[in-house]
């Protein structure tokens, strides 16, 4: 085994019984992070625990773990007693993509060959799980979404509306990829999408898994699921998740991928010194300026600056790769 990556030492220890011995690879981990989520954390679990039937008739072995994310109202006892196979704890709240990474570790550590994350909260219905991984087990996608909008049944808020057309749209641009719903909050991932994980943001994850996943090689595809209206507990989305997300991607971007980050930003500054230097020079071809270039410092510093971002982006790049 390499060296422990960054992700893995933030993975606090299992609280429970103890992980055990491996698991086949043809089992399925269901992952469901949760924050005070007393309430409704039973009904989820024992929600999950009834997938083992139909996913035993596809050969597929279950595992219920909910990663508790510093929760202080009892949600991993009630994980416990409705029967979770393992509860992680976090001794403090890290955000939801700390939990998320958590999950995916424990998934990849005990050799689980797919992952699934849904919500604590009820909003999910865990008996999509084997429609969801389907695309995976016909070996036709590495990372599935779901897609909530077709089984959606509740008019969600103009605001959220408006914030998931924004992002599936940029995250179309950065992948390329023909996505429906870019933040349904159940996701399935496969072995190999596992073994490389990389989601280093605490705050939020789906985002990160996207671009992760792209920028890694990997498939996708989605799959319709049902989604219900919130029925206890609060949502973390505010009026910051917005600029804490596309920091997160815009990190994520610069840490495996710096030169779709630092190209773009070096032919802008080139560019910026080309236009001015070639317009000042057709001014004074023309007679109207007395000097070549009027803007000399200007015009050197864009393209000396152009140049360093993109010799530095050159090297960032040669770095991630090689570490990779």
């Amino acid at each position: 085994m390499g060296r422990m990556s960054t992700a893995e030492s933030l993975a606090p220890a299992p609280m429970g019984t103890p992980a055990g011995e491996p698991v086949p690879a043809s089992s399925v981990m269901v992952l469901i992070p949760a924050l005070n989520e007393a309430t409704s954390i039973g009904a989820v679990v024992a929600a999950a625990r009834r997938c083992a039937g139909p996913l035993a008739e596809m050969g597929l072995g279950l595992s219920v773990c909910v990663i508790d994310d510093g929760s202080t109202d009892g949600t991993g006892a009630a994980a416990r007693g409705a029967g979770a196979d393992q509860v992680l704890k976090h001794g403090r709240n890290m955000g939801v993509g700390a939990a998320v990474r958590t999950g995916l570790i424990y998934a990849r550590t005990r050799g689980f060959g797919v992952a699934v994350k849904l919500d604590g909260d009820g909003q999910h219905d865990p008996a999509d799980i084997p429609a969801l991984i389907r695309p995976i087990l016909d070996d036709r996608a590495d990372v599935v979404y779901g897609n909530r909008f077709s089984r959606i049944d509740y008019r969600m808020p103009l605001y959220r509306r408006a914030g998931n057309a924004a992002f599936r749209g940029l995250m179309r641009w950065l992948t390329g990829w023909d996505i429906e719903d870019s933040q349904p909050g159940m996701f399935a991932v496969n072995r190999s999408y596992l073994t490389v994980s990389f989601i280093p943001g605490d705050y939020n994850y789906t985002q990160q898994v996207l671009l992760d996943s792209y920028l890694k090689g990997m498939r996708f595809e989605q799959a319709p699921i049902s989604f219900h209206r919130r029925q206890s507990g609060e949502s973390f989305i505010s009026l910051q998740y917005p600029f804490r997300v596309l920091s997160q991607i815009l990190v994520l971007m610069v840490m495996i991928r710096p030169l779709k980050v630092f190209l773009p930003l070096a032919a802008f500054f080139l560019g910026a010194g080309a236009v001015i230097g070639t317009v000042e020079l057709g001014m004074w071809a023309a007679g109207i300026a007395e000097r070549p270039i009027e803007h000399v410092n200007l015009v050197l510093g864009l393209a000396m600056f152009g140049l360093n971002t993109g010799f530095f982006g050159l090297l960032a790049e040669a770095i991630a790769r090689r570490s990779s």
